[in-house]
């Protein structure tokens, strides 16, 4: 695949637009496999690294019963109708209260045909930005 057609496809991805998926490492031998369409059968999860100047990592503590107290980065899944930055943006507000933008894509990874997770260096962003210094 050319640069231009990598380049144009992770836009696509980023920009909340599906892409075809024809094919995986998985494909059962001699099948062949259907067609996944990504936003439509495929969870995309997004995840976001804040770093303080102390190269400190800020964690929330999970409210959900199956794993009450346990310690994680600020994560969920993409919404319908969202692009993944809408979604970073809208998870790190709901779990810990800070609005935010990406710095970078630091990584994207995949758990078989149906679960993508895109990983954000992101910063803090606004008034609660110092705040959020300020105690962190």
């Amino acid at each position: 695949m050319a640069s231009e057609g990598l380049a144009g496809a992770l836009a696509a991805v980023l920009g909340g637009q599906g892409l075809s998926v024809h094919s995986c490492d998985s494909e059962p031998a001699g099948e062949p496999l259907a067609p996944v369409r990504l936003r439509k059968d495929v969870c995309y999860v997004v995840l976001a690294v804040f770093l303080n100047e102390q190269d400190e990592v800020l964690l929330i503590q999970e409210a959900k019963k199956e794993c009450r107290g346990s310690w994680y980065l600020p994560a969920g899944r993409m919404e319908p109708g969202e692009t993944i930055v809408e979604a970073l943006q809208r998870e790190v507000k709901e779990e810990a209260g800070l609005h935010c933008e990406p710095l970078t894509l630091l990584s994207v990874e995949e758990r078989g045909p149906s679960w993508i997770r895109f990983v954000f260096l992101a910063r803090a962003t606004g008034m609660a930005c110092l705040k959020f210094m300020a105690v962190w």
